[in-house]
């Protein structure tokens, strides 16, 4: 409670009052003080002249000085002895006053301000009793108004010296700790850039926020450190399954090929190819979902890179679709050039991205149809396009190709299956690389899918 931000800003508050109330008392004090003594005073002594002082002797019971320089001014003579005066009209003597007078004559006491806001001089004029003393009091409306001037403008003075108190004492402190709370929040949860408190004592309320901002980064990296933890099991479990059955869905392809030509019957070729077809969509799925996993876990094509040769990689690739195309009676064709072309990237991730269009152009083509796939090389770019006669993609479709959540119409009536996965990984493989990925629709019918890029 001693660290209240409340606390702190009433008691710096009080303080700063408590300093401008004597900030301005002591200008009042003084101010009144210098003006009674270095203006009245001189004048007074100059008053008491040697007619004023005849006066007063010859006649001490009527004798005064009133209305002079100021309205309220009264002043009367004493004995010095006796503290008395001789006009019955005068005041009680300030004794305090005249015993604080010197002894020698023209000496001069000021109570600028007394009781009742009356002021007072007393004044040793070195003449004998019953004159030996002149006191002079008044209330001066003209000195108030100064005085009423002082108080303002010391107020004002006294009001700038607390804000500026309350400026270094509290406005700039909570000023930077706001600052470093405001760029501690901004970078919460990150691996890196967290300013951390620490374990400190307990303090204000800006200490109070700071802990919470220390247990939700806390929190937040455990929580992301138990979802990585998750995320690579995940990956390691797909990663298994993708391994574990690569050997029997090959094996499966074959042995229904291999079914596939002893049987005469039609209905049976027809059974035997569809499920062909569905062998080799469960490989690539398989090999999809391992890859989209990894993709999200921010894991790029270009991490575990190698210097391939992609004249190989291609025709490995339509190697394994010749399976499904002789079933499916369907021409695909492969044109490679003459010198190899090298790339450096992850193999894996490439041949997933590269199958996932070339198998789209076998399986969703119609049958008797024909596919052909080009790989040509300018220098150190090349470009690979696939082509077919197939239904297409409408032209209105073409830029929603390549969104994991997208199939088109003709796609969904050929094969209900699927959700575009296969298209959206070439994308975000070729996006990552720095490939490009173009699809352009033909006429009268078919599609055309370019990549290009450099090794």
């Amino acid at each position: 409670m001693r660290r209240s931000l409340a606390v702190r800003i009433v008691l710096a508050s009080l303080v700063s009052g408590v300093i401008g109330a004597i900030i301005a008392l002591g200008f009042v004090g003084r101010v009144i003080n210098d003006a009674v003594t270095s203006q009245l005073a001189p004048l007074l002594v100059l008053r008491y002249d040697a007619a004023a002082r005849r006066n007063c002797q010859a006649q001490p019971a009527t004798w005064s000085m009133r209305g002079w320089l100021i309205q309220s001014l009264q002043g009367y003579a004493y004995d010095a002895r006796t503290g008395r005066s001789a006009n019955p009209a005068a005041p009680p003597l300030r004794r305090e006053l005249v015993d604080s007078l010197g002894p020698e004559p023209r000496a001069i006491q000021v109570d600028p301000r007394g009781a009742g806001s009356v002021g007072t001089l007393v004044l040793r004029t070195g003449d004998p009793a019953p004159c030996e003393i002149v006191q002079l009091t008044w209330r001066n409306p003209a000195g108030e108004q100064r005085v009423g001037r002082v108080v303002v403008g010391s107020g004002i003075a006294s009001a700038l010296f607390a804000s500026a108190l309350g400026l270094f004492v509290i406005v700039l402190p909570l000023v930077r700790r706001i600052r470093r709370l405001s760029a501690a929040a901004s970078r919460v949860g990150e691996p890196e850039g967290y300013a951390v408190r620490g374990s400190r004592p307990p303090g204000d309320e800006l200490d109070a926020l700071a802990d919470v901002l220390d247990r939700a980064h806390e929190r937040i990296r455990n929580d992301a450190a138990l979802l990585g933890d998750q995320r690579e099991a995940l990956e390691r479990h797909l990663a298994r399954i993708a391994h574990d059955l690569r050997t029997p869905l090959t094996s499966l392809q074959i042995a229904l090929e291999y079914a596939a030509d002893l049987s005469s019957e039609s209905a049976v070729k027809h059974a035997v190819a569809g499920a062909l077809r569905d062998s080799v969509y469960i490989a690539g799925l398989t090999h999809n979902l391992r890859l989209a996993s990894k993709l999200r876990s921010g894991w790029s094509p270009t991490d575990d890179v190698a210097a391939i040769d992609l004249s190989e990689l291609v025709a490995r690739i339509v190697g394994r679709a010749q399976i499904l195309a002789r079933r499916r009676q369907i021409d695909l064709g492969l044109s490679l050039p003459d010198e190899a072309v090298r790339i450096t990237c992850n193999a894996v991730a490439v041949e997933q991205a590269l199958a996932n269009v070339i198998d789209n152009a076998v399986a969703y083509n119609d049958p008797h149809g024909h596919v052909a796939v080009v790989l040509t090389a300018r220098g150190s770019d090349f470009e690979l396009e696939v082509r077919d006669d197939g239904p297409g993609i409408d032209p209105t479709d073409l830029p929603r190709l390549g969104q994991a959540t997208f199939r088109s119409d003709e796609a969904r009536e050929r094969d209900p299956r699927g959700s575009g996965l296969g298209l959206a990984i070439t994308f975000e493989v070729c996006n990552r690389i720095g490939w490009t990925l173009a699809f352009t629709s033909l006429e009268p019918r078919g599609l055309l899918v370019q990549i290009r890029g450099s090794g």
